[in-house]
């Protein structure tokens, strides 16, 4: 018994709602190809966010600004 066939037996049952699958995978390329594009945004946001943390903080604080008590 392969998996679609359990999946017709339990649809035909009413007891699984599982959705058709399209033949070949293309199906599953185009979700895997969504998912990167999510992925690749979240990223962008996050590298975006990294670095305007990272000018906020230059700003404030000043090249030299640290340690200054063991130069000497």
């Amino acid at each position: 018994m392969t998996v679609d066939d359990w999946y017709q037996q339990r649809r035909k049952q009413g007891i699984v709602s599982a959705p058709q699958r399209v033949p070949g995978g293309a199906n599953d390329e185009e979700l895997q190809k969504q998912q990167r594009e999510t992925e690749e945004e979240e990223e962008d946001e996050e590298a975006l966010q990294k670095a305007r943390d990272w000018d906020d903080w230059k700003d404030t604080h000043p090249r030299g600004y640290g340690n200054r008590q063991n130069m000497g």
